[in-house]
């Protein structure tokens, strides 16, 4: 296991801007969906030429999902990856103002919810790891409106203005933010939620060769540094890790949640990093251009 410092920060691609994330919080939600999903996805292809930096981050991140694959069909991909991104957008702000009802009509299918209520019978506590995959604000949406508690880890962006939207969003929906650095008690803060039977959420596949503890694995046959916060967690406080994603079909959202992990000893940190990332490779394969990562991992 080895500790470094300062966190990656994600490019600020024309789709990373404050504004962006204003309008589509406060105002798309109420425009007919269809026509915002065509407007978002010219000013994504807009954004995709003009902003060099996340447009090969995208497809070198790509490139090693599939290494094989030729530069043609990596850049379909990389648009095609920008242009989903906008439409994410949309739902974001369209889940704003949906009821418990209609959110659970917005997620189609929810695979694997026993293992969510499995981790919380032991009454430890459940930490959740995502990635940049998909909706991954949506599952957190709607447990929070189910009545679970949620508390979403998280990082600075980088900007004042979307950490600051991200966090008044997620209070309305039962979401509590925890960012990290900003306070020296912020594990203490986490420690009680799982002792008050709560969930934990985090993303687990921006963490970068500088981003605090961290335990080796490989991902996508590359060495990776995975967050060991989560792995101590769960060894401290006997709180059960489960792996989720939520992918967009064509018919809607569907989530799929993996069986629990107890973590009994530090001698198992690294074969449960690895455990938990092989699970995230097949599904980013599966949805290649619904991995929003703007960073190269």
């Amino acid at each position: 296991m080895t500790k470094q410092t300062d966190p990656i920060k994600p490019p600020r691609h024309l789709l990373g801007r404050p504004i962006v994330y204003r309008l589509g919080t406060r105002f798309i939600g109420y425009a007919p969906t269809w026509m915002t999903y065509w407007c978002v996805r010219r000013v994504a292809e807009v954004s995709y030429l003009f902003c060099k930096t996340a447009r090969e981050n995208v497809k070198k991140n790509l490139k090693k999902a599939f290494p094989t694959m030729s530069n043609a069909k990596l850049s379909s991909l990389a648009i095609n990856t920008f242009r989903n991104y906008s439409e994410y957008l949309v739902d974001y702000g369209r889940f704003r103002t949906l009821d418990s009802a209609s959110l659970c009509k917005t997620l189609k299918s929810l695979i694997g919810r026993e293992h969510i209520e499995e981790a919380r019978r032991r009454a430890n506590g459940v930490i959740v790891l995502t990635v940049h995959l998909g909706n991954w604000e949506l599952g957190a949406i709607f447990f929070g409106r189910q009545g679970l508690r949620m508390n979403v880890v998280a990082s600075r962006e980088g900007s004042a203005g979307i950490d600051e939207l991200k966090q008044n969003y997620r209070r309305l929906h039962n979401i509590n933010t925890v960012i990290l650095g900003d306070s020296p008690f912020s594990t203490i803060e986490l420690l009680q939620a799982l002792k008050r039977n709560e969930a934990i959420a985090m993303l687990v596949d921006r963490h970068g060769p500088t981003s605090g503890h961290s335990v080796k694995c490989d991902f996508f046959n590359a060495p990776f540094n995975f967050p060991a916060g989560p792995l101590i967690l769960a060894k401290a406080t006997g709180a059960s890790i489960v792996s989720a994603v939520v992918v967009k079909g064509k018919t809607g959202y569907r989530s799929v949640i993996s069986e629990p992990i107890v973590v009994g000893d530090e001698e198992e940190f690294q074969s449960c990093a690895q455990r938990i990332m092989t699970g995230f490779e097949s599904f980013i394969r599966e949805y290649p251009d619904q991995w929003y990562n703007f960073v190269e991992v």
